[in-house]
């Protein structure tokens, strides 16, 4: 656990807080929106450097994906293929060119989701090629993009944090609302 979610537990458990259910319902509300703020901040770092295509391949046909990678902003690329309706007898063959054409993947799908990953060398386009080399029809899904990077996982991860740290706040904030409230009553 990092410092800051230290130090959110030490403030939203603090005996004096604890006292005051009021701004612990507050706190750990405004921990939960903050937190829905930064996942979603963070998924949409991830998701605009994604191209995507969904398909109805026939047998024998193609589907080409293609976008610009640049290793200097990632060296890694992935691609997500997902089968839809996917069977034992479907055939699907992924191969990834380099700018300069060149094959430098090529592999048989063989489940329903798969995911592969490559090195971004030299800047340009890169491009999958899927072809069916099945016996029927088949219903794809492909995904090409950079490998998410460090900084668009920790401001995810960070969100989710804070979600739970103001869930944990309004939980105690509740509890000590209803405690204070029966005291009051028994008073």
């Amino acid at each position: 656990m990092d410092i800051k979610s230290q130090i959110l537990i030490v403030v939203v458990c603090h005996p004096r807080l604890l006292k005051k259910p009021t701004i612990l319902l507050v706190a750990g509300g405004f921990l939960i929106i903050f937190g829905v703020g930064l996942s979603v901040y963070g998924s949409q770092l991830i998701v605009e450097n994604l191209v995507t295509e969904e398909k109805q391949l026939e047998i024998g046909g193609f589907m080409e994906l293609s976008k610009e990678f640049d290793p200097s902003v990632n060296e890694n690329g992935i691609y997500l293929i997902q089968i839809l309706d996917f069977k034992e007898e479907t055939r699907l063959q992924v191969t990834v060119y380099d700018p300069f054409s060149t094959v430098i993947v090529s592999e048989p799908i063989e489940n329903s989701l798969f995911q592969g990953d490559f090195t971004i060398s030299d800047r340009g386009t890169y491009r999958i090629l899927l072809e069916n080399t099945g016996e029927r029809e088949l219903h794809v899904m492909a995904v090409l993009a950079y490998l998410p990077q460090d900084q668009s996982l920790t401001i995810s991860i960070l969100g989710f944090i804070a979600i739970i740290i103001g869930l944990i706040g309004l939980a105690v904030g509740t509890i000590q609302f209803i405690r204070s409230r029966n005291k009051a009553e028994t008073s």
